[in-house]
Protein backbone atom coordinates (compact mmCIF):
# COMPACT_ATOMS: atom_id res chain seq x y z
CA UNK A 1 0.00 0.00 0.00
CA UNK A 2 2.69 2.34 1.13
CA UNK A 3 4.86 1.44 -2.32
CA UNK A 4 1.60 2.32 -4.11
CA UNK A 5 1.20 5.55 -3.02
CA UNK A 6 4.64 6.94 -2.93
CA UNK A 7 3.82 5.59 -6.98
CA UNK A 8 1.23 7.63 -7.52
CA UNK A 9 2.57 10.39 -5.80
CA UNK A 10 5.41 9.87 -8.49
CA UNK A 11 3.47 10.13 -11.47
CA UNK A 12 1.66 12.66 -10.31
CA UNK A 13 4.81 14.09 -10.25
CA UNK A 14 6.00 13.75 -13.70
CA UNK A 15 2.52 14.74 -15.00
CA UNK A 16 3.03 18.41 -13.26
CA UNK A 17 6.32 18.51 -14.45
CA UNK A 18 5.71 17.41 -18.18
CA UNK A 19 2.95 19.92 -18.41
CA UNK A 20 4.57 22.77 -16.90
CA UNK A 21 6.55 24.38 -19.90
CA UNK A 22 3.94 23.26 -21.80
CA UNK A 23 2.91 26.64 -23.09
CA UNK A 24 6.19 27.86 -23.84
CA UNK A 25 6.81 24.62 -25.63
CA UNK A 26 3.66 24.96 -28.42
CA UNK A 27 4.13 28.79 -28.55
CA UNK A 28 7.69 28.35 -29.98
CA UNK A 29 7.10 25.31 -31.90
CA UNK A 30 3.83 27.08 -33.53
CA UNK A 31 5.64 30.37 -33.92
CA UNK A 32 2.53 32.39 -32.77
CA UNK A 33 0.38 33.01 -29.41
CA UNK A 34 -2.65 32.71 -29.30
CA UNK A 35 -4.96 35.37 -27.49
CA UNK A 36 -8.61 35.08 -26.14
CA UNK A 37 -9.92 38.06 -26.38
CA UNK A 38 -13.27 40.09 -26.35
CA UNK A 39 -13.92 41.91 -29.65
CA UNK A 40 -17.27 44.51 -28.52
CA UNK A 41 -16.46 47.23 -30.89
CA UNK A 42 -12.76 48.79 -30.33
CA UNK A 43 -12.72 48.45 -26.38
CA UNK A 44 -10.38 45.45 -26.26
CA UNK A 45 -9.13 44.65 -29.17
CA UNK A 46 -9.42 45.88 -33.02
CA UNK A 47 -7.80 46.07 -36.70
CA UNK A 48 -5.32 48.66 -36.93
CA UNK A 49 -6.32 49.21 -40.72
CA UNK A 50 -2.67 47.74 -41.60
CA UNK A 51 -3.11 43.74 -40.84
CA UNK A 52 -2.68 43.86 -37.32
CA UNK A 53 -4.22 44.96 -33.93
CA UNK A 54 -4.91 47.75 -31.45
CA UNK A 55 -6.53 47.86 -28.45
CA UNK A 56 -5.21 46.51 -24.72
CA UNK A 57 -5.86 43.07 -25.20
CA UNK A 58 -4.13 43.42 -28.46
CA UNK A 59 -0.82 45.41 -26.79
CA UNK A 60 -0.30 42.57 -23.80
CA UNK A 61 -0.49 39.36 -26.33
CA UNK A 62 2.00 41.74 -28.20
CA UNK A 63 4.23 42.14 -25.51
CA UNK A 64 4.29 38.53 -24.69
CA UNK A 65 4.73 37.47 -28.09
CA UNK A 66 7.98 40.00 -28.03
CA UNK A 67 9.07 38.50 -25.11
CA UNK A 68 8.91 34.79 -26.40
CA UNK A 69 9.31 34.44 -29.93
CA UNK A 70 11.22 38.02 -30.47
CA UNK A 71 8.06 38.81 -33.10
CA UNK A 72 5.29 41.56 -31.51
CA UNK A 73 3.31 40.79 -34.56
CA UNK A 74 3.25 36.72 -33.95
CA UNK A 75 -0.03 36.93 -32.41
CA UNK A 76 -3.49 35.47 -33.10
CA UNK A 77 -6.65 36.64 -31.38
CA UNK A 78 -9.47 34.51 -30.63
CA UNK A 79 -12.77 35.93 -30.49
CA UNK A 80 -14.20 34.88 -27.38
CA UNK A 81 -17.72 35.11 -26.42
CA UNK A 82 -18.61 35.66 -22.58
CA UNK A 83 -18.64 32.69 -20.34
CA UNK A 84 -16.44 30.81 -23.13
CA UNK A 85 -12.92 31.87 -21.95
CA UNK A 86 -12.15 28.98 -19.17
CA UNK A 87 -13.25 26.38 -21.44
CA UNK A 88 -11.24 27.47 -24.74
CA UNK A 89 -8.31 27.80 -22.64
CA UNK A 90 -9.18 24.42 -20.72
CA UNK A 91 -9.24 22.76 -24.65
CA UNK A 92 -5.71 24.63 -25.34
CA UNK A 93 -7.32 26.30 -27.88
CA UNK A 94 -5.77 29.54 -26.69
CA UNK A 95 -2.73 30.21 -24.81
CA UNK A 96 -3.70 33.21 -22.98
CA UNK A 97 -7.32 34.67 -21.77
CA UNK A 98 -7.77 38.32 -21.73
CA UNK A 99 -11.31 39.16 -22.32
CA UNK A 100 -11.17 41.91 -19.67
CA UNK A 101 -10.64 39.20 -16.55
CA UNK A 102 -11.95 40.33 -13.30
CA UNK A 103 -9.51 39.01 -10.84
CA UNK A 104 -11.36 38.18 -7.31
CA UNK A 105 -10.80 35.96 -4.91
CA UNK A 106 -13.89 34.06 -5.67
CA UNK A 107 -12.64 33.75 -8.97
CA UNK A 108 -9.44 32.94 -8.33
CA UNK A 109 -10.00 30.36 -5.59
CA UNK A 110 -13.14 28.04 -7.99
CA UNK A 111 -10.89 28.43 -10.97
CA UNK A 112 -7.88 25.39 -12.04
CA UNK A 113 -6.39 28.57 -14.41
CA UNK A 114 -3.92 30.92 -13.13
CA UNK A 115 -3.93 34.71 -12.56
CA UNK A 116 -0.11 35.58 -13.27
CA UNK A 117 -0.24 39.43 -12.96
CA UNK A 118 -2.63 42.11 -12.73
CA UNK A 119 -2.25 44.01 -16.11
CA UNK A 120 -4.26 47.20 -15.21
CA UNK A 121 -7.05 48.28 -13.10
CA UNK A 122 -10.17 49.38 -14.71
CA UNK A 123 -14.38 50.43 -13.22
CA UNK A 124 -17.37 50.32 -13.80
CA UNK A 125 -19.51 53.28 -14.67
CA UNK A 126 -23.35 54.71 -16.00
CA UNK A 127 -23.77 56.29 -18.94
CA UNK A 128 -27.19 57.89 -20.07
CA UNK A 129 -28.90 60.63 -21.02
CA UNK A 130 -27.62 63.94 -21.15
CA UNK A 131 -29.12 65.65 -18.01
CA UNK A 132 -27.63 69.27 -17.90
CA UNK A 133 -29.69 69.67 -14.33
CA UNK A 134 -27.92 66.61 -13.29
CA UNK A 135 -25.07 67.07 -10.72
CA UNK A 136 -24.70 63.43 -9.30
CA UNK A 137 -26.25 60.68 -8.78
CA UNK A 138 -28.77 61.73 -6.48
CA UNK A 139 -29.97 63.70 -9.54
CA UNK A 140 -30.95 59.98 -10.82
CA UNK A 141 -32.68 58.78 -7.58
CA UNK A 142 -35.60 56.22 -8.84
CA UNK A 143 -33.95 55.84 -12.50
CA UNK A 144 -34.32 52.94 -15.30
CA UNK A 145 -30.80 50.86 -15.29
CA UNK A 146 -30.65 48.26 -17.80
CA UNK A 147 -27.82 45.82 -17.33
CA UNK A 148 -26.46 43.23 -19.13
CA UNK A 149 -28.31 39.64 -17.18
CA UNK A 150 -25.23 37.69 -18.31
CA UNK A 151 -22.95 39.82 -16.79
CA UNK A 152 -22.92 38.62 -12.92
CA UNK A 153 -20.77 40.62 -11.47
CA UNK A 154 -21.94 44.00 -12.98
CA UNK A 155 -25.43 42.94 -11.33
CA UNK A 156 -24.32 41.91 -8.42
CA UNK A 157 -22.19 45.27 -8.01
CA UNK A 158 -25.60 47.50 -9.42
CA UNK A 159 -27.54 46.20 -6.42
CA UNK A 160 -24.82 46.22 -3.86
CA UNK A 161 -24.52 50.25 -4.98
CA UNK A 162 -27.96 51.00 -5.09
CA UNK A 163 -28.93 49.66 -1.15
CA UNK A 164 -25.66 51.61 -0.33
CA UNK A 165 -26.37 54.98 -1.50
CA UNK A 166 -30.50 54.24 -1.01
CA UNK A 167 -31.23 55.70 -3.96
CA UNK A 168 -34.21 53.52 -5.42
CA UNK A 169 -32.85 52.40 -8.45
CA UNK A 170 -34.80 50.04 -10.58
CA UNK A 171 -32.75 47.65 -12.31
CA UNK A 172 -34.04 46.26 -15.57
CA UNK A 173 -32.21 42.57 -16.37
CA UNK A 174 -31.85 42.35 -20.35
CA UNK A 175 -30.31 39.63 -22.09
CA UNK A 176 -27.65 41.41 -23.75
CA UNK A 177 -26.12 44.08 -23.63
CA UNK A 178 -27.09 44.89 -27.18
CA UNK A 179 -30.63 44.64 -26.08
CA UNK A 180 -30.22 47.18 -23.19
CA UNK A 181 -28.53 49.82 -25.62
CA UNK A 182 -31.20 49.62 -27.77
CA UNK A 183 -33.51 50.25 -24.89
CA UNK A 184 -31.71 53.20 -23.78
CA UNK A 185 -31.60 54.75 -27.19
CA UNK A 186 -35.59 54.63 -27.10
CA UNK A 187 -35.31 55.94 -23.70
CA UNK A 188 -37.25 52.95 -21.64
CA UNK A 189 -34.33 52.81 -19.40
CA UNK A 190 -32.23 55.92 -17.95
CA UNK A 191 -29.35 54.45 -17.25
CA UNK A 192 -26.74 51.24 -18.30
CA UNK A 193 -23.96 50.71 -15.60
CA UNK A 194 -20.64 48.97 -17.95
CA UNK A 195 -16.97 48.94 -18.11
CA UNK A 196 -15.39 52.07 -18.69
CA UNK A 197 -13.58 50.18 -21.81
CA UNK A 198 -17.14 49.85 -23.41
CA UNK A 199 -18.47 52.89 -22.40
CA UNK A 200 -15.63 54.76 -24.35
CA UNK A 201 -15.70 52.66 -27.24
CA UNK A 202 -17.74 52.91 -30.51
CA UNK A 203 -20.08 50.72 -29.20
CA UNK A 204 -21.63 53.69 -27.70
CA UNK A 205 -20.21 56.59 -29.73
CA UNK A 206 -21.69 55.70 -32.78
CA UNK A 207 -25.83 56.34 -31.64
CA UNK A 208 -28.56 57.91 -33.34
CA UNK A 209 -28.64 61.63 -34.38
CA UNK A 210 -31.52 62.43 -31.57
CA UNK A 211 -29.66 60.39 -28.76
CA UNK A 212 -26.87 62.41 -26.73
CA UNK A 213 -25.43 60.19 -24.57
CA UNK A 214 -22.65 61.20 -21.19
CA UNK A 215 -20.85 58.88 -19.21
CA UNK A 216 -21.63 60.19 -15.72
CA UNK A 217 -18.09 60.91 -13.60
CA UNK A 218 -19.52 58.38 -10.55
CA UNK A 219 -17.10 55.15 -10.31
CA UNK A 220 -19.11 52.82 -9.12
CA UNK A 221 -16.55 50.40 -8.74
CA UNK A 222 -12.69 49.56 -9.30
CA UNK A 223 -11.03 45.88 -10.25
CA UNK A 224 -8.42 44.48 -11.04
CA UNK A 225 -7.89 42.74 -14.74
CA UNK A 226 -5.15 40.80 -16.43
CA UNK A 227 -4.08 37.76 -18.37
CA UNK A 228 -5.79 34.57 -17.22
CA UNK A 229 -3.23 30.88 -18.41
CA UNK A 230 -3.60 27.94 -17.66
CA UNK A 231 -3.03 25.70 -14.52
CA UNK A 232 0.30 23.85 -13.34
CA UNK A 233 2.15 25.55 -15.98
CA UNK A 234 4.88 27.41 -13.42
CA UNK A 235 6.98 28.47 -16.69
CA UNK A 236 4.47 30.41 -18.53
CA UNK A 237 3.46 31.97 -15.28
CA UNK A 238 6.85 33.25 -14.28
CA UNK A 239 7.44 34.32 -17.48
CA UNK A 240 4.29 36.52 -17.93
CA UNK A 241 4.31 37.50 -14.44
CA UNK A 242 7.86 38.77 -14.53
CA UNK A 243 7.28 40.84 -18.09
CA UNK A 244 4.41 42.72 -16.74
CA UNK A 245 6.71 43.86 -13.38
CA UNK A 246 9.74 44.50 -15.72
CA UNK A 247 7.83 46.32 -17.94
CA UNK A 248 6.37 48.49 -14.63
CA UNK A 249 10.11 48.59 -13.24
CA UNK A 250 11.40 50.30 -16.93
CA UNK A 251 8.63 52.90 -16.43
CA UNK A 252 9.77 53.42 -12.81
CA UNK A 253 13.29 54.07 -13.86
CA UNK A 254 12.25 55.83 -16.59
CA UNK A 255 13.44 53.24 -19.32
CA UNK A 256 11.95 54.05 -22.38
CA UNK A 257 12.05 52.27 -26.03
CA UNK A 258 14.26 55.86 -27.19
CA UNK A 259 16.31 55.82 -24.65
CA UNK A 260 17.08 51.91 -23.24
CA UNK A 261 20.46 52.08 -25.12
CA UNK A 262 21.57 54.55 -22.77
CA UNK A 263 21.38 52.48 -19.94
CA UNK A 264 23.26 49.92 -21.00
CA UNK A 265 26.51 51.23 -18.66
CA UNK A 266 24.28 52.08 -16.04
CA UNK A 267 25.42 51.29 -12.44
CA UNK A 268 21.94 51.24 -11.86
CA UNK A 269 21.75 47.75 -9.90
CA UNK A 270 18.23 47.59 -10.53
CA UNK A 271 18.16 48.16 -14.05
CA UNK A 272 21.57 46.23 -14.58
CA UNK A 273 18.79 43.58 -13.36
CA UNK A 274 16.44 44.44 -15.52
CA UNK A 275 18.67 44.88 -18.71
CA UNK A 276 21.29 42.19 -18.53
CA UNK A 277 21.35 39.15 -19.81
CA UNK A 278 21.06 36.52 -17.13
CA UNK A 279 21.53 33.34 -18.67
CA UNK A 280 20.46 31.41 -15.10
CA UNK A 281 17.23 33.48 -15.43
CA UNK A 282 16.75 33.06 -18.91
CA UNK A 283 16.73 29.28 -18.57
CA UNK A 284 14.97 28.53 -15.22
CA UNK A 285 12.51 30.28 -17.58
CA UNK A 286 12.71 29.29 -21.07
CA UNK A 287 13.55 32.59 -22.76
CA UNK A 288 16.40 33.94 -24.09
CA UNK A 289 18.32 35.93 -22.51
CA UNK A 290 17.53 39.36 -24.03
CA UNK A 291 13.67 38.69 -23.47
CA UNK A 292 13.16 41.87 -21.10
CA UNK A 293 15.63 44.06 -23.07
CA UNK A 294 14.11 43.26 -26.54
CA UNK A 295 10.24 43.96 -25.43
CA UNK A 296 11.06 46.96 -23.77
CA UNK A 297 13.17 47.88 -26.74
CA UNK A 298 10.22 46.99 -29.14
CA UNK A 299 6.84 47.88 -27.10
CA UNK A 300 8.20 50.48 -24.37
CA UNK A 301 7.49 49.90 -20.98
CA UNK A 302 4.21 50.12 -19.03
CA UNK A 303 2.99 53.43 -19.47
CA UNK A 304 3.88 53.57 -23.47
CA UNK A 305 1.34 50.00 -23.26
CA UNK A 306 -1.28 51.56 -21.22
CA UNK A 307 -1.58 54.54 -23.39
CA UNK A 308 -1.87 53.00 -26.60
CA UNK A 309 -3.96 50.40 -25.08
CA UNK A 310 -6.32 52.54 -23.30
CA UNK A 311 -4.95 55.61 -22.69
CA UNK A 312 -4.37 59.25 -24.97
CA UNK A 313 -2.69 57.23 -27.86
CA UNK A 314 -5.93 55.04 -27.89
CA UNK A 315 -8.92 55.11 -29.56
CA UNK A 316 -10.58 55.22 -26.07
CA UNK A 317 -8.64 58.22 -24.89
CA UNK A 318 -9.15 57.00 -21.04
CA UNK A 319 -7.70 58.55 -18.55
CA UNK A 320 -4.65 56.34 -16.55
CA UNK A 321 -6.19 57.15 -12.93
CA UNK A 322 -5.50 54.06 -10.83
CA UNK A 323 -2.76 52.56 -13.75
CA UNK A 324 -0.39 55.06 -12.49
CA UNK A 325 2.75 54.60 -10.69
CA UNK A 326 2.60 54.69 -7.11
CA UNK A 327 3.29 57.53 -5.42
CA UNK A 328 2.10 59.58 -9.28
CA UNK A 329 -1.25 59.39 -7.85
CA UNK A 330 -1.90 55.60 -9.04
CA UNK A 331 -1.48 52.37 -7.06
CA UNK A 332 1.06 50.41 -10.15
CA UNK A 333 4.48 49.14 -8.79
CA UNK A 334 7.08 46.51 -9.21
CA UNK A 335 8.96 44.84 -6.20
CA UNK A 336 13.04 45.51 -5.86
CA UNK A 337 14.87 43.92 -8.90
CA UNK A 338 17.81 43.22 -7.23
CA UNK A 339 16.80 40.89 -4.64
Amino acid sequence: MKLSFIFALFLLFQSVQAHAGETLNRIKQAGIVRCGARTTANAFVASDGNGGFKGIDAEVCKIIASAVLGRPEAIQIVPVNRGEGDRLLAENKIDVLLAGNVWSPARDMQSTHAFPAIFYHSALAFIGHYNPDATSMRDYAGARVCVDSQQPFIVKTLREYNTKHRLDLRIMAMPSLSRAKELLYLKRCDLILERLEILHSDYFKKTPADVDLVVLPEIVKTYATGPVIRGGDDAFFKVVRWLVLGLIKAEEKGVTAQNIEDFLNTDDPEIKALLSENQTAANNLGVDTKWLYRTIAEQGNYGDIIARGLGEKSDLKLNRGLNKLRGNGGIIGAPDFTE
